[in-house]
C-alpha cells in the first residue's frame, strides 16, 4: 500500500467512536476489519464492511469502508490509474447514500462528517496528480464539514488527527496552502500537526495504526528523523509482521542510519511476493531494487548498486515519486564514489526536478555542491 493510500485511510478511519450498545456489534466488526487492512487481506475487509453496510443500525463508517478497500484491491490488480478512475465514480455513489441518511438524520454531525470526508476524497486522486488548487478546495470542503463534528468531540484524538494532517502539511508548504490555513483558521504549524498526529497514534480508536504509519512515513521522508521513523515502523511491523510495507519502512529506516544489515526484512518482503496482486507484486519488487542497490552502496560493491539502482529506475512505475528521489539520489551517490561526476550531478538534479519536499532533494542540492563521500 503506497503512502497516498495510508493518507486517505488516515481521513477514512479517523471517526468518533459511535455511542450506544445496540452499535456493539458492528463496533466489533468494523475493528476485525481494520485489522484486516492492516494484514493487507482487503478483500476480507471489503466482505466485512459490507456485511456491516448492509445491517441495521446504520454505521456511517461502513460505505466508507467498502469504498476504500475495493479501491486497493483495483489498484493492486489493475494498476492506480484504473483504481482511481474507479474510485472518482464510487465516490459519486457514496456521497448520495450520505445525502439520503441525511434527509432522514439532518442534525446527526457524524453523516455530516463522513459526507465531508467523502467529499474530500477527490483530492486523494487531485494530490497524485500535484493538483495543488484542487486539493485546496476540496480540503476545504473537508475542513468545513469535519469541524462540527470537532464541536460535539473536541478532544477526540479519531477527530484531532484530520486537523493534524492538515496542519502539518500546511506547514510544509507555502503560497496559497498558508492562505488556506489563514482563511479556515487554523495554524498551519507542522510542530502542531505531528503533535495532533501523535496523538491519534497514541490514543486514537480507528486511527492508531494508519497514524503510526503515518509518522513512520514523515519522519522517514520529509522530516530525516530515522530514529522516530523505526520506532514507529517497529510498532506496526511487531502487531501485523505479515504485511511487507511495514517491513520496508523499518528496512529503509536502517539504510539511512548507515546500517546494510536488512537481510531479514528483505526476506519477508520476499516471501510476502506470491501472495500478492499483480500490481501490488511489482511494487515491492521495485522496492527490492531499491533496498538491494542502497544495501550495495553501504557495502562499498559499487558495481551491484549502480546495476540495482539503474533498474529499478528503468522499471519505476508508482503513483508517487518519493522512492524515485531516493533512486536517483543513490545512484548519484554511486556515481561520485566511482568518480563520475557529471553523470552525479544530472542524477542529483533529477532528484531536485521531483520538487517533492522530501530529504532526498534537500541532500541533492547539498550533493550538488560537495560531492559525495562515505564517512567513517
Amino acid at each position: 500500500m503506497n503512502y497516498l493510500n495510508r493518507i486517505l485511510l488516515i481521513f477514512l478511519f479517523s471517526a468518533p467512536m459511535l455511542s450506544g450498545q445496540s452499535f456493539y456489534d458492528q463496533e466489533e466488526k468494523v475493528q476485525e476489519a481494520l485489522k484486516m487492512m492492516n494484514r493487507m487481506q482487503h478483500e476480507e475487509a471489503f466482505r466485512i464492511f459490507s456485511e456491516v453496510r448492509e445491517t441495521e443500525p446504520y454505521h456511517p463508517l461502513a460505505p466508507l469502508g467498502t469504498l476504500a478497500n475495493e479501491w486497493i484491491v483495483n489498484q493492486e490488480k489493475f494498476g492506480y490509474k484504473a483504481g482511481n478512475k474507479e474510485l472518482i465514480d464510487d465516490i459519486e455513489r457514496v456521497i448520495t447514500e450520505y445525502r439520503k441518511r441525511m434527509v432522514i438524520d439532518p442534525d446527526n454531525p457524524e453523516l455530516r462528517y463522513y459526507l465531508g470526508l467523502t467529499m474530500g476524497l477527490r483530492a486523494r486522486v487531485q494530490l497524485s496528480e500535484k493538483n495543488w488548487v484542487g486539493v485546496l478546495i476540496s480540503g476545504y470542503k473537508i475542513i468545513r464539514y469535519i469541524k462540527s463534528a470537532l464541536e460535539e468531540s473536541p478532544d477526540n484524538p479519531d477527530i484531532i488527527i484530520a486537523f493534524g494532517v492538515f496542519n502539518y502539511y500546511v506547514g510544509l508548504s507555502s503560497g496559497f496552502m498558508q492562505i488556506a490555513s489563514w482563511i479556515l483558521q487554523m495554524s498551519g504549524s507542522k510542530e502542531e500537526g505531528l503533535e495532533q498526529i501523535q496523538q491519534a497514534a497514541l490514543e486514537g480508536n480507528y486511527s492508531r495504526y494508519e497514524a503510526r504509519s503515518l509518522l513512520a512515513f514523515i519522519y522517514l521522508y520529509l522530516e530525516g528523523d530515522y530514529i522516530l521513523a523505526k520506532c514507529w515502523a517497529s510498532m506496526l511491523e511487531k502487531e501485523f509482521p505479515e504485511n511487507p510495507y511495514y517491513s520496508y519502512l523499518l528496512a529503509e529506516s536502517e539504510l539511512r542510519t548507515g546500517n546494510p544489515q536488512i537481510d531479514t526484512h528483505i526476506d519477508k518482503i520476499s516471501d510476502c511476493l506470491d501472495d500478492l496482486n499483480p500490481y501490488a507484486k511489482s511494487d515491492y519488487i521495485q522496492r527490492l531494487q531499491l533496498l538491494n542497490g542502497a544495501k550495495a552502496l553501504l557495502e562499498d560493491d559499487l558495481e551491484t548498486a549502480e546495476r540495482e539502482l539503474t533498474q529499478f529506475i528503468e522499471n519505476f512505475e508508482s503513483e508517487l515519486d518519493y522512492d524515485l528521489a531516493s533512486g536517483y539520489l543513490r545512484l548519484g551517490q554511486v556515481y561520485d564514489l566511482q568518480g563520475k561526476r557529471l553523470q552525479a550531478i544530472a542524477q542529483y538534479r533529477r532528484v531536485i526536478d521531483l520538487d517533492n519536499r522530501t530529504v532526498a532533494v534537500r541532500q541533492a542540492k547539498f550533493y550538488l555542491e560537495e560531492p559525495f563521500v562515505i564517512k567513517h
